[in-house]
């Protein structure tokens, strides 16, 4: 951005600012960065950009199944290697180089294709004992060597998407064992309040963060389903839940001592009577809720909003006990809601007006 006749550079803004004492290093080089990223403006009509980015997952697609149908791509475990690291490295290369819509969605569409190539791969190296968790490890080292290295936010949020999944794929196949999703669900837990509470400025970890609020949603679902042989608890979920559910209100309301206020007592003694009676899921949605209000995030808000009556209605069809247990579940948690809904109305503090 050059300096012209009575106008300025985006750098001698920046360096105003700086020298006012406005902004600071780390917030120049971001705005430096978020301006490279989004200085190619395309002016094409969006359904133009819609098939241009349709073309290239189609050319992406047709160029993979040419691969193997002239017999450069077989059903061998290292070939599928090779060529989904050559898929990854080329289309990393592009995307670093390019910001034309077309090879911006070809270069997504090829990444894809060879994180696919690359786990077929990894699971076909060992068929009868680990493949899942070679593959988990392998996605891991995929999504942290790949996140800063693609700039691109859907990037970042498919390939952190596939560690969590494989993980679960693991555990439920492999090891057999599904108790260890709640590790899981706390793991997941933690990255979420360190990306929205205590790096809420790191606008690149963003995707990191909406994609473990996602997966945490799924690995909940799987939580509750009923295995043939085993069938995990709830308990640990729901106690990991609360405790994050009761933090985060200490943290919106500004210390653990404003948590003796009557409203923070009302919320921490329905969050535990819902952990008592109600499934994890329940507890998620609130929580992704409560934290998007906070935030002003409306991606987190949908999400728990979204997730919320999902939950409600798959639990009860999926949950293979007693209808009278059911509706003791639903009644139970839509009564401390309507419960907390009226004292909340009543009391002087929080009346709601009509």
């Amino acid at each position: 951005m050059a300096n012209h006749e009575g106008g300025l550079s985006l750098r001698s803004v920046l360096t105003n600012l700086r020298q006012q004492e406005l902004v600071d290093d780390e917030a120049i080089e971001q705005i430096e960065r978020e301006f490279e990223e989004h200085k190619t403006v395309n002016h094409e009509p969006w359904f133009v950009k819609f098939l241009l980015a349709v073309g290239a997952w189609v050319a992406a697609i047709c160029f993979v199944l040419f691969l193997g149908i002239v017999g450069l791509i077989e059903d061998d475990a290292w070939v599928l290697l090779g060529w989904g690291t050559v898929f990854i490295i080329t289309a990393t290369a592009m995307r670093q180089s390019c910001h034309h819509l077309f090879l911006v969605q070809l270069a997504l569409a090829m990444s894809t294709m060879g994180h696919g190539l690359t786990l077929t791969g990894t699971l076909s190296i060992d068929r009868n004992f680990n493949g899942f968790g070679i593959a988990t490890l392998v996605s891991l080292a995929l999504c942290v060597i790949l996140y800063f290295l693609y700039p691109d936010n859907l990037h970042r949020f498919l390939s952190c998407l596939l560690p969590p999944a494989l993980a679960t794929l693991w555990i439920g196949l492999e090891i057999e064992n599904w108790l260890l999703l709640h590790l899981i669900v706390l793991i997941q837990v933690s990255i979420i309040g360190m990306v929205f509470i205590y790096n809420p400025r790191r606008v690149n970890l963003r995707p990191l963060g909406y994609a473990t609020a996602f997966s945490l949603s799924i690995v909940l679902f799987l939580v509750i389903l009923p295995d043939r042989d085993f069938q995990a608890p709830w308990w640990p979920s729901n106690v990991i839940l609360a405790a994050a559910l009761i933090w985060l209100f200490q943290w919106i309301a500004g210390g653990w001592n404003k948590m003796r206020n009557e409203p923070m007592i009302i919320a921490t003694v329905a969050t535990m009577g819902l952990a008592t009676i109600t499934t994890p899921g329940i507890l998620s949605a609130i929580g992704l809720m409560v934290l998007g209000y906070a935030r002003n995030d409306r991606y987190l808000l949908s999400m728990g909003i979204l997730f919320f009556p999902c939950f409600i209605v798959i639990f009860y069809y999926e949950w293979q006990t007693s209808l009278l247990m059911k509706s003791w579940i639903i009644g139970g948690s839509g009564a401390i809601l309507l419960l907390v809904r009226w004292f909340l109305s009543f009391r002087g503090w929080a009346r709601v007006e009509s």
